[in-house]
């Protein structure tokens, strides 16, 4: 048969092989995260399920309880949780060869209620705006979050720990609970991880404290060995880390490491 002169069907299906192909199936991403990087990742992942068709879930909680799953053995396809926790699963062996890496950090900001102002430009007028108010709370740290240790860090660098112990007033009411405070007036400033402000309405976040004196969580992300086909969600942790995902990040109060 000459080669330039196919039957008009056979020369129709190989134009469109491509596009008749049976696409790949769709996978399910499950992600056990650090409940302070859900916001954005939820509205990165919703970009790439639309490109890829792949689904993507999340189970947003403490570092302190991703570690107690974790330990428990449920399964995830990726989990993101603090540097140390996540470079002693892997050495115990809990994440596939090769696959851990450093992810993003986030840093310590300063909540009030919508209207105030408050200088964080220099450590001296950020310790000011922090003697001058008359209550501040951050988050009890007996729940398992970090937000609460780094915020006790962020006023012992600042010299404050024992001078504002009497007018701070621990938030037990989870995120929402404290922040509710600061819109009610009830409490003046809370210190919070960037990422987690506002949660609450009425609520504004003032600014990250000073460089000199900050304090990061570092979050790692890995695959667990119990992820027998790790290709997807591979593929979602460099699409988090993309330069086009920057601006969710940064609006997210959140600094993602590139790949």
């Amino acid at each position: 048969m000459n080669p330039c002169r196919l039957p008009p069907l056979l020369t129709v299906v190989l134009l469109l092989g491509p596009a008749l192909a049976v696409p790949s199936a769709a996978d399910e991403i499950k992600i056990l995260n650090a409940n302070a990087l859900t916001i954005a990742m939820k509205q990165i992942a919703a970009d790439f399920t639309k490109e890829t068709g792949h689904q993507v879930s999340f189970v947003g909680v403490s570092p302190g309880q991703v570690d107690q799953r974790v330990k428990a053995g449920e399964p995830f396809d990726i989990v993101i949780t603090a540097h140390a926790s996540s470079e002693a699963f892997d050495k115990e062996g809990k994440w596939r060869p090769g696959s851990r890496r450093a992810f993003a950090r986030v840093g310590i900001g300063l909540a009030v209620r919508e209207g105030v102002k408050l200088d964080l430009s220099t450590v001296e007028s950020t310790k000011k705006a922090l003697l001058d108010a008359k209550s501040i709370t951050y988050s009890d740290s007996s729940t398992g979050g970090l937000s609460g240790i780094n915020s006790a860090k962020v006023l012992a660098n600042l010299g404050l720990t024992d001078t504002v112990k009497a007018k701070t007033k621990l938030s037990s009411g989870g995120l929402e609970g404290g922040q509710a405070k600061i819109a009610d007036g009830e409490i003046e400033i809370g210190l919070f991880n960037l990422s987690e402000i506002p949660r609450a309405k009425g609520v504004v976040r003032a600014g990250p404290v000073p460089e000199a004196v900050q304090v990061y969580i570092n979050y790692d992300a890995a695959v667990p060995v119990t992820n027998t086909k790790p290709d997807s969600a591979l593929a979602l942790l460099k699409y988090f880390a993309r330069p086009a995902a920057h601006a969710v990040w940064d609006k997210a109060g959140l600094e993602v490491v590139p790949e």
